[in-house]
């Protein structure tokens, strides 16, 4: 599959939806044969969740977007090499995450790192009102996406996989290729070094701070 035809599948372009109640163990088959509708329908059905975890860590709307479409790209080419004991999202989201790992890495400055585009809000602060609530919620979300940048490529994606899209901490492990008492510790890493940063720069935001989760 070129990239042209995978951004195309990303777009919803392909010319054949399989039904919705169709096996997902049976499209993976069907992608392996080479069957690239059933690929496209796997696309179509991961796409939105891989790219809001990806824009989560790398912090650009667009950049995600080129991790996603990599990551579909080299599923593809690796269909052949796909473990069935795994679920195919935990499969692709390893691929995706690493992708997005890599990204962060090789940017040349932190004025590349700051940058965020779309509306993703990190769950950090509680439902509750607290006295810093008249704060408006774009504020929030930009401070916090701000102060993930403190954070280790690992420990964000840690963070993002447990704490925001609350998987099991042995799926994340499996995302990220180590153990679960390493993704404890990254998380746990995670919101030391990010409760640290809001009570040096936002005080007021702390008692918003959700207590971490084992």
């Amino acid at each position: 599959m070129s990239a042209r035809e995978s951004h195309c599948f990303l777009l919803g372009g392909a010319g054949h939806r399989c039904g919705v109640g169709v096996d997902e163990r049976a499209l993976v088959r069907a992608a392996r044969d080479g069957d690239e509708r059933a690929f496209a329908d796997l696309v179509r059905r991961h796409s939105g969740g891989l790219h809001r975890t990806v824009a989560r860590i790398v912090l650009d709307d667009d950049e995600a977007w080129d991790v996603v479409q990599m990551a579909f790209l080299r599923a593809w080419q690796r269909l052949d090499r796909y473990d069935p004991t795994w679920t195919f999202s935990t499969w692709l989201y390893r691929i995706g995450t690493n992708l997005a790992i890599d990204l962060v890495r090789s940017r040349a400055s932190r004025q590349n790192a700051h940058r965020a585009g779309g509306e993703h809000q990190l769950r950090l602060v509680g439902d509750g009102e607290a006295p810093s609530a008249r704060a408006d919620r774009d504020e929030v979300d930009g401070i916090l996406r701000e102060l993930v940048n403190h954070l280790t490529p690992q420990q964000r994606s840690a963070f993002i996989l447990r704490e925001v899209e609350d998987l099991d901490t042995a799926e994340v492990a499996e995302i990220l290729g180590c153990s679960t008492a390493t993704v404890r510790n990254h998380v746990f890493q995670a919101r030391k070094t990010l409760r640290r940063e809001i009570e040096s720069r936002y005080p007021e935001f702390v008692p918003q701070f959700q207590r971490g989760r084992a």
